[in-house]
């Protein structure tokens, strides 16, 4: 089983600021050999990074498998988004694409973002959400 390490992760162990406490708090779950990506979490934690952080953050990347971006993402995320809708509830486009992703390849999203769990009570989604120290 894979394990999706989803962007609130990457933000929070990468930033500067963050804590000591934190930061060991995610390190296990990155390190986890089970630990991987997907181009919509790339793409969210290395647009906002500084040109510094990102050769960091790349090579980084580059230690962890890329679950590849299925041709019926988009639709997914759609009828993911529509279920969402009449269950109630509004949820964002991007958690929705990494959602969808996740689903398809039955892999187990670790995440700060309890907006994920909303999701996964009207999907197939598995989160496992994680406390901030």
């Amino acid at each position: 089983m894979a394990r999706l390490i989803e962007s609130s992760l990457w933000v929070d162990f990468t930033r500067s600021k963050s804590p000591l406490a934190l930061k060991t708090l995610i390190q296990p779950w990155i390190l986890d050999p089970l630990a991987c990506l997907c181009e919509p979490i790339a793409f969210e934690v290395l647009r906002h990074a500084t040109p510094q952080e990102q050769k960091w953050i790349k090579a980084q990347f580059e230690t962890l498998p890329l679950l590849p971006t299925p041709d019926t993402l988009w639709r997914d995320a759609t009828r993911l988004g529509q279920q969402c809708r009449a269950a109630g509830f509004n949820a964002g486009s991007l958690d929705l694409i990494i959602a969808a992703l996740s689903i398809h390849h039955n892999a187990e999203l670790i995440t700060f973002d309890a907006d994920y769990l909303a999701i996964a009570r009207v999907s197939k989604l598995r989160v496992h959400l994680l406390s901030r120290p």
